[in-house]
């Protein structure tokens, strides 16, 4: 068998993981990654899908462990390149994925089969187990691959919660089950590997809402993930308790939470959810809005309240904001400047540092052990995490006595084989592939590629000069003035300047034509190496220089 990353291995975000048998393969999760600070203007990131694509005949199914955008984002983009093919996933995870695909008009050619943890499914060479695990969202599951040739568990993102909102705990026994009937190789999440002990229930922050309400003088808003039911639920219970009523703004968070209900994960107090609108008609303090916008993102709703942009809610002195979130790793800084803004607008803001209005879904490392005893895997991965998070898993399998030589901490494109042989199992990185990034960019999927980043970047450092002359299709003298205009780049000598890189773009083109220079593209690029070379001089700066020539 073999194992490969296409994403989701030293990194938090677009996991997606492939296992191959006989010439058959399965893909589990395929989610995308959000851009970070140097991708400018992109919208998502997928995993590169080209040794799928290639291999499309081989791909009997996708298997999803739970709905998170990191884990499911990117599987309208696959199907789009695939084909129609299975997905496999438990109620609400499929559910999520519904409103997703018909978002990209492709739900109606999909073949969603929606899985039930404890009931074997037979999926080409495969007989997939989906074993019930507690995360931040409903219905999350691992799952295990069972082959004449052993066992694979993907450990899906988990958590050991003894009393989650939705009574639905980790299934330990069917983990240890699974483990006396021998796991070859065990793929698990290792995000909270450097965290000591164990996750505090989720039930915990339930309380902690309660007491900042019943505390706070006015009205409350309360920003979580769009997709953390469980956290919208006890909002909605702390809200009622404290004799409040509960807006939702936000489009992703109003799609998931009328999912959630309709699906009956979701079941808020009677009479605490009301429109936006109507919170007006209430006293400050009776009032409570849900919304999205805990990573600082550019258009929610948070984020366009605290920049004084949001078309029905105002932020004013005496409201209290709870972010009820932890700040994604490459989101600090969007999420720092959400916070200021709030405060600057009067609000008190309550973060995980000042109360405990946050929870992990993620195990600490005294989970991560506890997973690895149940199972006594033979190999392990480690997945889900940045290469600290991977090595710091690796160690706490070495501390409970598995061999360094049995720990393969990969990279995206390592391909892992495993094998029951005579001498024994064996695994092996045997190959390494290509395993890249698309860029999504408004409606284009890998239209943006290295060298446009590249160029969005120099544009954002240094600005832009654009030349523009028109020469005698003669001999290549000058016609005219030239036209110099510059965007981003220049200061309080800007005109100065503007004119002596017009004087400095004659001079360029009367050498030319003394040369004998007629060719446009010969002339564009003197003309641009004379701009830089001036432009440099005078100011140590290198702006994107496009130079134009027009023939008369």
């Amino acid at each position: 068998m073999r194992v490969l990353a296409l994403g989701g291995v030293g990194e938090i975000g677009k996991n997606m993981y492939v296992v191959e048998m006989d010439g058959r393969m399965v893909v589990i999760d395929c989610g995308v990654s959000f851009p970070k600070q140097e991708q400018l203007g992109v919208d998502l990131v997928l995993p590169d899908f080209s040794y799928v694509r290639e291999r499309r005949d081989s791909l009997v199914a996708v298997l999803l462990t739970h709905g998170h955008e990191d884990h499911i984002g990117a599987l309208p983009y696959l199907l789009r390149e695939v084909g129609s093919v299975p997905v496999y996933g438990t109620r609400f995870t499929l559910g999520l994925v519904k409103s997703k695909l018909d978002e990209h008009r492709l739900l109606k050619d999909a073949a969603l089969v929606e899985v039930e943890p404890g009931v074997p499914e037979t999926i080409g060479p495969f007989t997939a187990e989906f074993v019930r695990v507690s995360h931040s969202i409903p219905d999350p599951v691992a799952i295990a691959l069972h082959t004449p040739h052993g066992t694979i568990v993907h450990s899906g993102d988990f958590k050991f919660d003894q009393a989650p909102i939705d009574n639905r705990p980790t299934d330990v026994a069917a983990l240890a089950r699974l483990g006396d009937g021998g796991v070859l190789l065990l793929l698990a999440d290792s995000t909270g590997a450097e965290t000591p002990g164990t996750i505090p229930s989720e039930r915990s922050v339930g309380k902690e809402l309660q007491k900042v309400m019943a505390t706070a003088p006015g009205r409350v808003i309360i920003t979580t993930f769009a997709s953390h039911v469980h956290r919208v639920q006890q909002a909605l219970e702390a809200a009622y308790a404290d004799g409040r009523s509960v807006a939702v703004v936000g489009r992703s968070l109003k799609r998931n939470t009328n999912i959630a209900q309709n699906l009956g994960y979701l079941e808020p107090p009677e009479g605490t959810l009301v429109r936006v609108q109507d919170l007006d008609l209430l006293p400050v303090d009776e009032q409570v809005i849900l919304s999205t916008g805990s990573q600082g993102e550019p258009l929610s709703a948070l984020r366009r309240m605290a920049h004084a942009e949001h078309p029905q809610v105002t932020v004013r002195p005496g409201d209290t904001v709870i972010f009820s979130a932890r700040a994604v790793p490459g989101n600090e800084l969007a999420v720092n400047e959400t916070i200021n803004r709030l405060v600057q607008a009067g609000a008190r803001v309550v973060t995980r540092e000042s109360a405990a209005v946050h929870v992990s879904g993620h195990g600490g490392a005294d989970e991560l052990l506890l997973m690895l005893r149940l199972l006594r895997p033979r190999f392990l991965m480690p997945i889900h995490g940045e290469p600290r998070h991977l090595r710091a898993h690796a160690d706490l399998a070495r501390s409970v006595g598995m061999a360094g030589s049995d720990i393969f901490t990969l990279e995206n494109g390592d391909v892992l084989e495993v094998a029951n042989v005579a001498g024994g199992p064996q695994a092996a990185v045997v190959e390494r592939i290509e395993a890249g990034i698309t860029f999504v960019d408004g409606l284009g999927v890998g239209d943006v590629v290295e060298g446009v980043l590249r160029d969005r970047r120099h544009l954002s450092e240094d600005g832009l000069v654009l030349l523009v002359a028109t020469v005698s299709a003669r001999d290549g003298t000058p016609v005219g003035g030239a036209e110099v205009i510059t965007r981003g780049f220049g200061g309080g000598e800007e005109q100065q300047l503007i004119e002596e890189t017009r004087l400095e773009v004659e001079r360029s083109l009367l050498a030319s034509a003394a040369d004998q220079v007629t060719g446009i593209d010969m002339l564009q690029h003197q003309l641009h190496d004379a701009v830089a070379a001036l432009l440099y001089r005078k100011t140590r700066q290198r702006p994107m220089i496009l130079p134009v020539v027009v023939e008369v």
